[in-house]
């Protein structure tokens, strides 16, 4: 298994290019394979009459910016992601030659921009799912059935209560679309508040159900209250988190439907440590036919051992054994 780690910038940027290079930069000192900002344009959200169209105005940086920002991106060996939210940020996304771009939830029923993106030369598509019905989900995959889609679950609820998290859905979607849709992989947005121990949890818990991205909010300081900074773990607190992470995974590990389910070489070790030895529960004379009221298991120093009973029932003694005495494979005929 193999997980793709996002540290969500969002908005922190604020609309400053240096502080999107702190952010960056932040991501891939603290282990993250890829940090995402919102690409904005304030006419592309709202009309000038909304009331945060202001806001949206000043998270504006200019395509030069943006240029240098996937520039640095690769100097840092980190991938670059954007939300795009219409025409003109995903033309840009193409320019500046970015591999993946994210639809927000609020456009996955949002038909015209669905077919820009189908269009377009960006490979990869991130789905945001927080909020989608079953039909609404359906639909925006089969236009987009051309590209690799993440769909990614989970929501910003500030704070998300936590069972509204719904992770069994991770489940659900990973059997439904493993089978139907093999362009399609699921991930997990995790808003897990940053004070609380399920800050980790969560996630490990959605790799647990299939996830094989996660998307986490980093801020350069809780303390400094910018924006998106809600959920949002710091620097250090996010190098912990891709390590827990990774670990997560390292512990989920591969199996097989075999004999073994493919364990490795430490567990097939621990197998060999643990089990018993065949011993005889009694004196058995030459000729027995052995059952299992003859045998029994216990540890001995004996190195030539049979260790499974299975191995000796209705096998015929070829010498006298002892009570309490270990049974060698040269006992058995």
């Amino acid at each position: 298994m193999k997980l793709e780690i996002i540290a969500e910038l969002a908005q922190g940027f604020e609309g400053r290019y240096e502080q999107a290079r702190l952010l960056l930069k932040a991501a891939a000192s603290a282990g993250a394979d890829a940090g995402k900002f919102q690409l904005v344009y304030a006419d592309e959200l709202a009309t000038p009459d909304y009331k945060y169209y202001d806001l949206f105005t000043s998270l504006e940086m200019n395509d030069d910016e943006w240029q240098g920002l996937a520039e640095y991106a690769k100097e840092l060996d980190i991938k670059l992601y954007v939300d795009i939210f219409g025409k003109r940020s995903l033309a840009l996304s193409e320019q500046i030659g970015l591999s993946v771009v994210k639809l927000h939830g609020t456009d996955i029923s949002n038909v015209g921009l669905l077919e820009q993106v189908a269009t377009s030369s960006v490979p990869k598509i991130m789905l945001g799912a927080g909020g989608a019905f079953a039909s609404e989900l359906e639909r925006a995959l089969e236009m987009l059935a051309s590209k690799e889609v993440i769909v990614l679950l989970g929501f910003q609820g500030y704070p998300t209560p936590n069972a509204s998290n719904q992770i069994a859905r991770v489940r659900l979607l990973v059997d439904k679309y493993n089978k139907s849709r093999a362009n399609v992989t699921i991930g997990f947005a995790d808003h897990a508040p940053p004070d609380r121990p399920v800050r980790y949890a969560l996630a490990a818990t959605s790799i647990g159900a299939g996830a094989t991205v996660i998307e986490k909010h980093l801020t350069l300081g809780q303390v400094m209250k910018l924006e998106d900074y809600e959920s949002a773990l710091n620097p250090d607190e996010f190098s912990e988190f891709c390590e827990v992470m990774n670990e997560c995974v390292d512990a989920f590990g591969v199996t097989g439907d075999s004999e073994s389910f493919g364990m490795d070489e430490s567990e097939l070790g621990y197998r060999k440590m643990i089990r018993r030895h065949v011993i005889a529960s009694r004196d058995l004379s030459i000729g027995t036919c052995l059952s299992s009221e003859d045998l029994i298991l216990k540890r001995c120093s004996s190195e030539q051992v049979i260790t499974d009973l299975e191995l000796t029932y209705g096998k015929t003694l070829k010498h006298a054994v002892n009570a309490n005495s270990p049974l060698s494979p040269s006992d058995i005929d």
